[in-house]
């Protein structure tokens, strides 16, 4: 059953204005009383969010046993769809220059009792460790996501915007796990346990895109909107590779007031290789948004 936090109230009581809208059939705006296509200075977005999510980690060293792939929906239980607030939407500072902006955050808890080893990670107090299989576990997940973007319209018509753009997804993210966890140093195994100790780590992660997105009028009322990022990159010993990609479609209810159903996908797999260790991270969040909007 999906889940409406208190948080997603104000969206969900904006969605169900759209739908009282439409369902009066309101059809006779006047044609002056709309802002034409890509006239526009603001687009505001406010909608519900649900995306499955998908995640792998591993850390090796070199010449050793590696504990493996971790697979946090998986092996710690973490939920693996989950609802939320989405906002985002432009700024036109120009006829054909837009800044991007958007934010979202998906928090995930779980528990579960380990079926296999992980690690090796970091318990305060103890270092770095391997947490063993059948420890009883307790994980919490936080996941932000900050939108920020530019784009230049390097073709405008009366129905048709095609626009080159750079964009940066910032995720903060970051998991924690706490419980009775069995360590490699515990004897006899699987020995007393920790109980209560915590481990995790965070990370923020600059997600860089650079790439296409267009808009289309079919006529007054449908609009089609697409964007496609991607971007690789090594340095060093660090290999990543973006993507980012979105589809929807708008009707316009009332005025310059919209209704939007759409998916979004972000795809990302950073891998690292040091002489004595070796890392990856792999994550992948996509599912639909239904959203409102607001043209001035």
């Amino acid at each position: 059953m999906m889940r409406l936090p208190s948080r997603l109230r104000i969206a969900v009581t904006f969605a169900a204005v759209f739908a009282v809208v439409i369902g009066t059939g309101n059809n006779a705006v006047a044609a002056d009383e709309m802002i034409g296509f890509g006239k526009e200075m603001f687009k505001l977005n406010l909608g519900y969010y649900r995306p499955n999510f998908s995640t792998t980690a591993a850390v090796g060293v070199t010449g050793g046993t590696p504990p493996g792939n971790i697979n946090p929906e998986q092996d710690l239980g973490l939920e693996n769809n989950l609802g939320g607030a989405r906002f985002d939407g432009y700024w036109r500072f120009a006829d054909r220059h837009r800044a991007y902006f958007g934010y979202y955050k998906l928090d995930r808890s779980g528990s579960k009792v380990l079926g296999k080893d992980i690690g090796p990670i970091n318990i305060p107090g103890y270092g770095m460790e391997t947490i063993q299989a059948n420890s009883n576990i307790q994980s919490e997940s936080k996941w932000e996501v900050f939108i920020l973007g530019y784009g230049y319209s390097f073709y405008k018509s009366e129905t048709l915007e095609i626009a080159g753009k750079i964009g940066l997804n910032v995720v903060q993210l970051g998991t924690k796990i706490s419980g009775t966890l069995y360590t490699s140093p515990s004897f006899p195994y699987p020995g007393p346990g920790l109980t209560g100790t915590t481990a995790g780590s965070e990370l923020t992660a600059p997600l860089p895109a650079i790439g296409i997105t267009g808009d289309w009028a079919l006529d007054d009322r449908w609009r089609m909107r697409g964007n496609l990022g991607v971007f690789q990159f090594k340095f060093d010993t660090i290999y990543a590779n973006v993507v980012d990609a979105s589809v929807a479609a708008e009707y316009r209810v009332y005025r310059n007031i919209w209704g939007g159903l759409g998916y979004s996908l972000l795809n990302a797999s950073v891998k690292q290789d040091k002489p004595d260790s070796n890392a990856s991270l792999d994550w992948r969040t996509g599912g639909w948004q239904l959203y409102g909007s607001i043209l001035f």
